[in-house]
């Protein structure tokens, strides 16, 4: 009885807890059967008791990530809104910690769904906010790189031709954008598997080559610059950024690509989940190890570290410089 418990609840996690939103990607029969699931000799003997405890550890990492990403970014979200003032760079950030805050809460949604037995409507809503927020964030980070980049390359332009709202106005159509893609793929399909492919395939399209020359670019002007010193610690934090995001978020993307030809493996899956999940923590903590000075033991506070990881006081006099 024990061995039939063990392989019963094995086989449960890994056909819903493993792979969220399982219901409502997989939509066709061919998918299904080259998912990649365990077969059943492996949930059978040691095989399963180890595959149940491998994925108790995946939960609880996920869900713990999760969490922290969510106590690192509504503090964020905190000071910005109510403690340090605005700026271009802070209205950016803004966004973004907000987009992420909603990635990591339907992620984290959708993980216990299956297990409080909550599908159909409830699942829906959280695949659509996902996919709304997951956009949002990639879009939001994609529009701070090239304003940044800008910024390095053509400096007196910069300083002299942009608005002072450019940020609010770019933050509230990068909003709007993915609800309008979302609503044009709804008028032609069906809320499925098409839809997550429509949506990953444009932000892949449209983000990730961007990304990759911002990275380039911020690359050479953080290490390569003969005037490295001048540099505001942003310019590095948007380079980690950018780089965790190659690393950790674009995956997700590919894998609901790869769905488009059949491929719908639940391990590379949940993989790409977490890498998502990482994606849209990590950047709090990113902040506080690059605004903090390293040299002084003394306490700071989170408001002075974010205060000068922020500031774009070092941005205005290089370009002053240029001038």
């Amino acid at each position: 009885m024990t061995h039939l418990s063990t392989t019963s609840q094995v086989t449960h996690l890994s056909t819903t807890s493993s792979l969220p939103f399982t219901h409502r990607v997989a939509g066709s029969e061919e998918q299904r059967n080259s998912s990649g699931f365990p077969d059943d000799d492996l949930l059978q003997g040691p095989n399963a008791a180890i595959l149940y405890l491998i994925l108790i550890l995946f939960l609880t990492t996920f869900l713990t990530t999760c969490a922290l990403g969510l106590v690192g970014n509504g503090t964020v979200l905190w000071y910005l809104c109510f403690i340090i003032k605005k700026n271009p760079i802070t209205t950016y950030v803004l966004n973004l910690a907000a987009a992420d805050s909603a990635v990591l809460i339907c992620l984290f949604c959708s993980y216990l769904f299956p297990f409080l037995k909550e599908e159909n409507d409830s699942s829906l809503v959280v695949l659509i906010c996902f996919f709304l927020a997951y956009s949002s964030s990639q879009y939001l980070l994609t529009a701070i790189s090239i304003e940044k980049c800008l910024s390095v390359i053509f400096p007196i332009w910069y300083r002299c031709h942009r608005l002072e709202c450019l940020s609010a106005i770019i933050c509230a159509l990068l909003w709007i954008m993915p609800c309008l893609f979302l609503g044009g793929i709804l008028l032609f399909t069906d809320v499925n598997l098409k839809v997550s492919q429509s949506i990953c395939i444009i932000n892949f399209i449209l983000c990730t080559p961007l990304v990759i020359i911002s990275t380039a670019v911020l690359f050479m002007r953080v290490f390569c610059s003969l005037h490295r010193r001048q540099h505001g610690r942003f310019f590095t934090v948007l380079l980690i950024t950018l780089l965790v995001y190659l690393l950790f978020g674009t995956p997700l993307s590919v894998m609901f690509i790869y769905t488009s030809f059949g491929y719908l493996n639940p391990i590379y899956m949940s993989i790409s989940m977490m890498g998502a999940c990482i994606n849209s923590s990590v950047n709090p903590l990113i902040y506080f190890l690059i605004g903090r000075k390293k040299m002084h033991r003394s306490k700071e506070t989170l408001k002075l570290v974010l205060q000068r990881v922020f500031s774009d006081n070092v941005d205005c006099r290089e370009s002053g410089q240029s001038t």
